[in-house]
């Protein structure tokens, strides 16, 4: 999850993002209940948007071994 104003695309307003591992699927506009396990690290801006991918793949990572106890 992501709280901020999105700095690697020049984001103005604060919003809420949330990456749902292993989910493929559309539900913009549907009511979500997302818990906060462990804080992995803070917003911060890119290079580019190849930088941030690569950035949300490794805390993709991360958050896996937290939710399986192996962090």
């Amino acid at each position: 999850m992501n709280v901020g104003c999105r700095p690697t695309v020049d984001g103005q307003q604060p919003t809420v993002e949330v990456h749902l591992l292993d989910w493929c699927g559309d539900l913009y506009g549907q009511i979500l209940s997302v818990s906060l396990v462990e804080f992995l690290r803070t917003e911060q801006k890119f290079p580019s948007l190849e930088a941030l991918k690569t950035q949300i793949h490794a805390d993709c990572d991360v958050a896996r071994k937290v939710l399986a106890g192996d962090r």
